[in-house]
């Protein structure tokens, strides 16, 4: 497909000359350049484009979101008789640098002192980047957990994805040989990247929601059996990566179910998210009434919250 219409975006072919044409024109507004095979991405107001390199040469895909990606293109297109006659405006859709194949990976539960911690990589493509649009799929923290519940279930029937669910009692040994919430989570990290990537091999980007340095990562899985390299790591990747959105999202509903199985295990308790004074005093009630090996099944126990709850002399 030469020409792709996903909501406010439009995907174009362009020649050589033309990638460095507008490389020039809008210099001043370039805000990455060289991102795996991304050219460059330029913003100027609500306007996005993004330029992603080939093999070839003899052509070049842009993608251009907002509200002037109509007339832009009509602009630079080799072939302008084959664009859509018109596209539908969405403003409340966010704006991603990249929306190409991809695979992204995000994590939730870290801050949570109740719940395990849930790592996942999600795949995006041209059909997900519609269901994205038609969801307002955005970072997970950013939408309510309500949201999470309905929008989710709809989206695990029709992308592919990879989850690992660090249960408290896997958490909780894995600090105890020594282990660091990092490398926990790099582990996790390249376990469903590593996954994911054997289901779909072509894919180019892969994009982690970056947690600690890209030297560290790689130290952290020097020793898994199967290695996912080549990561392109950011901060706030859920702001520029729809994959890391979606990961997000994902990451954030088995958490929640999670916390659910849970309380439904311990006679409905309930258990408070974050790890402030909340988390405390529900801690010092489900002691009393379940008792501190209980407790270690559903807390992390390397948080400060478990020391003000549990004494020394109880800790197994």
């Amino acid at each position: 497909m030469k020409y792709v219409k996903i909501e406010n975006v439009i995907t174009i072919k362009v020649l050589p000359k033309t990638i460095k044409e507008i490389e020039a024109e809008y210099n001043d507004y370039i805000i990455e350049r060289n991102v795996g095979y991304i050219l460059y991405v330029i913003k100027k107001d609500d306007t996005i484009i993004t330029a992603y390199d080939n093999t070839k040469r003899s052509s070049f895909k842009i993608t251009i979101q907002g509200p002037e990606s109509q007339e832009l293109a009509s602009k630079y297109a080799f072939q302008p008789q084959l664009l859509p006659k018109k596209i539908k405006q969405d403003k409340v859709s966010p704006y991603f640098i990249d929306v190409y194949q991809q695979i992204g990976s995000d994590e939730c539960g870290t801050g949570d002192f109740f719940g395990p911690v849930v790592v996942c990589a999600a795949y995006v493509d041209e059909d997900t980047m519609k269901l994205i649009n038609e969801l307002g799929i955005t970072d997970s923290k950013k939408l309510s957990d309500t949201k999470i519940l309905q929008i989710v279930p709809i989206l695990l029937k029709k992308v592919h994805f990879v989850c690992k669910t660090f249960t408290n009692e896997k958490y909780n040994a894995a600090i105890n040989k020594g282990f660091n919430l990092n490398k926990i989570k790099a582990l996790g990290h390249n376990y469903v990247l590593s996954n994911l990537h054997k289901r779909c091999p072509y894919v180019r980007n892969i994009y982690v929601d970056q947690f600690c340095s890209e030297e560290l990562y790689y130290d952290y899985i020097k020793n898994a059996s199967e290695k996912t390299e080549e990561i392109i790591f950011r901060e706030k990747g859920e702001s520029y990566f729809p994959s890391v959105a979606l990961a997000s999202c994902i990451a954030r509903y088995f958490f929640i179910q999670a916390i659910e199985d849970m309380s439904k295990e311990f006679n409905g308790f309930v258990f408070p998210l974050g790890a402030g004074k909340e988390t405390i005093q529900a801690a010092k009630k489900f002691m009393i009434k379940f008792g501190p090996r209980a407790l270690d099944k559903v807390c992390k126990t390397n948080f400060k919250n478990y020391r003000e709850v549990v004494p020394e002399d109880l800790v197994f």
